[in-house]
């Protein structure tokens, strides 16, 4: 890394006196991190186009972690199935969409994540009395008798005869239900149907002509369905999230094997030798509606800093501990798909948004709830027998985490530790769509953190509302409360702007660092004529929002799909984003930024190494504090 980063100061355009100055410094241990947002593809092409320019400018042998939430996960999985090789960051095919028949769908995440806030359904489907009453009976679909107990609305009597007839026939020849041969009868029946029905009722053909090829994209849930089905088989409750980590790897990564996180990277020799960065996944948690209950994935732990403060090998997530105590060791629950999409689970969210769209009636809702009956995800009845009045029990728009390993753990007074499942979800649902927390946590000593914003604040472009939050749940309240319940794990930030303020200065459209100088960060208690070789300085903060530098970059979080010319205009937008539109002067104050805590670790030593004079026009100019 030391001589990655004096290579860097190499390619500056400065005076030889000036690049020996940063160069000696960049020989210092500099710890490095990066931190890329939600956003979905737009996030993951743009923070694949920003982490080739730091390759190109030799940078990502620099980073010590790298920190995704949501589609910055999945640059995440894309580098831990390529072996790291920045090069596959090139190679995107996603003319298809992740979700087949799922059309690009323009709605904004808060709008998302506000319908799923709550614990009741009856807040979210008002306006859909059928689609209530489907949910909390769709697990019994498959398990009712077959005699038929009430009369359907034509042309689905059809459907639902021909559908028990071959369950009936399925029956007799002792085939199980989940059987290929099963669903494969299935997918004959209702395309049969759905022909025929597309003639009594017009309606039904919005979805047929949006798909195009209703038997292609109902083989393609088919086969999801039977590669997630081993887990359930297993003993462990099924969620959306399963069936879109399988979905969303074979988009990103087609050729990868569907391994364990800690498995993939045992196998690295790259990783294994230190050669790369350290992936951090980003979770939350929904448990009881938490609120900022941060779970990470490392290829060694998972835990929280925030809640909890736990953690336990990844390589046996899913083994079933009490107290502290293996009762059941296993290994392999730690698929980097499952991981991935816990990651990003507001994706399941719009799922059921796409669903009040695209399904224009209530005899269509009928059909293909019918079909997603097949996967048999649980939902069950919470009291009395008002209709309106259900409460999901297994949560299955979550990513269920059951076993839960922290549970009655010794000691573990945190809500967390008294249940037997976690809930998680998105990382960015929290209103905190950047993932530098993790990067924030003493322990890890860092430097310098590079944040990428891809989130959609205002017409499909961050305005700082994302960082802003961040300091104010963490930073500000923790400060203003002694009170240990409310500490914050994280070190200090210095003030962060309101988007307001970021509008106002023009922090949107370049870099802009956050605590250059160790006076502005507030309750830092810092001694200036003291050795400061042996304190812990907080990082300064580096931030990106994602904006127009030469392609139009704001495309929706559910844009699913991408042409070639759009995928390589995103990465090369993203590039510019890192370089500032390749600046050379920018460049220089870049390599002053990076080196600047190794200087204030320097200050009142007999070493002592001035900075070159460019660099405070520099701090000038692109340090905010």
């Amino acid at each position: 890394m030391k001589g990655r980063l004096e290579d860097f100061m190499r390619t500056l355009s400065a005076r030889s006196s000036d690049i020996d100055s940063l160069s000696l410094l960049s020989q210092e241990p500099i710890n490095i991190g990066l931190a890329i947002s939600g956003g979905g593809f737009r996030s993951m092409l743009t923070g694949s186009g920003f982490i080739l320019k730091m390759e190109e400018y030799g940078l990502v042998d620099c980073l010590n972690y790298v920190a995704g939430t949501s589609g910055g996960s999945w640059i995440l999985a894309k580098l831990a199935l390529n072996d790291f090789d920045m090069e596959s960051f090139n190679e995107w095919d996603i003319r298809e969409s992740l979700l087949r028949g799922v059309p690009d769908t323009d709605i904004s995440e808060s709008s998302v994540v506000t319908m799923f806030d709550s614990d009741d359904l009856n807040e979210i489907f008002t306006a859909d009395e059928w689609f209530y009453q489907k949910l909390s009976h769709v697990s019994k679909l498959w398990k009712r008798s077959l005699m038929s107990t009430r009369k359907l609305e034509t042309p689905f009597e059809k459907f639902y005869s021909q559908l028990e007839e071959q369950l009936v026939t399925q029956k007799r020849q002792g085939f199980e239900k989940r059987s290929p041969e099963f669903f494969t009868k299935i997918k004959q029946v209702i395309s049969k149907v759905f022909d025929a029905s597309n003639e009594a009722n017009s309606s039904i053909g919005r979805i047929v002509e949006a798909s195009r090829n209703f038997s292609e994209i109902l083989q393609f849930y088919v086969n999801l369905h039977l590669t997630v089905k081993a887990k359930k088989l297993s003993g462990f409750p099924l969620s959306f999230t399963d069936y879109w980590g399988h979905a969303l790897v074979n988009g990103i990564t087609p050729k990868a094997s569907h391994n364990s996180l800690s498995k993939i990277l045992e196998g690295s020799k790259r990783f294994r030798n230190f050669e790369t960065p350290l992936p951090i996944f980003v979770a939350n948690c929904k448990n009881g509606n938490l609120k900022h209950a941060v779970f990470e994935f490392t290829p060694f732990e998972f835990g929280s800093w925030t809640s909890l403060r736990l953690f336990m090998r990844l390589k046996y997530l899913g083994s079933t501990m009490v107290a502290g105590e293996a009762e059941k060791c296993l290994s392999g629950f730690d698929e980097v798909s499952f991981i991935t999409a816990t990651s990003s689970s507001i994706f399941n969210n719009v799922l059921m948004c796409v669903w009040q769209l695209i399904a224009p009636s209530m005899h269509t809702r009928k059909a293909v709830g019918a079909i997603l009956s097949a996967f048999s995800l649980e939902f069950e009845k919470s009291g009395g027998n008002n209709s309106r009045a259900l409460k999901i029990s297994a949560r299955p728009e979550y990513a269920i985490y059951h076993p839960n390993p922290f549970y009655q753990y010794p000691g573990a007074s945190h809500q967390l530790a008294s249940e037997s499942r976690l809930y998680l979800v998105d990382g960015g649902e929290d209103g905190q769509n950047i993932p530098i927390g993790p990067l924030l946590i003493p322990e890890r000593k860092l430097d310098v953190i590079f944040a990428l914003d891809s989130s959609s604040d205002i017409n499909g472009y961050p305005n700082g509302t994302m960082l802003h939050n961040f300091y104010q749940d963490n930073c500000v309240s923790s400060f203003e409360n002694d009170s240990s319940d409310h500490q914050s794990p994280y070190q200090v930030l210095p003030y962060i702007p309101t988007s307001e303020e970021f509008v106002k200065h023009g922090l949107l459209s370049r870099p802009v660092a956050f605590g250059c100088h160790l006076s502005s960060f507030p309750g830092f208690d810092l001694d200036l004529n003291s050795n400061l070789t042996s304190l812990e300085l907080p990082p300064i903060l580096v931030y990106h929002a994602n904006a127009e530098h030469s392609f139009s970059s704001n495309v929706s979080t559910f844009k699913l799909k991408f042409t070639h010319s759009e995928v390589q205009q995103m990465l090369q937008n993203g590039m510019d984003i890192f370089s500032f539109d390749s600046s050379p002067r920018y460049k220089r104050c870049l390599a002053c930024i990076m080196v600047k805590r190794a200087h204030d670790r320097k200050q009142n030593t007999p070493e002592q190494n001035p900075l070159p004079f460019f660099c405070e026009v520099c701090f000038s100019e692109y340090c905010y504090n």
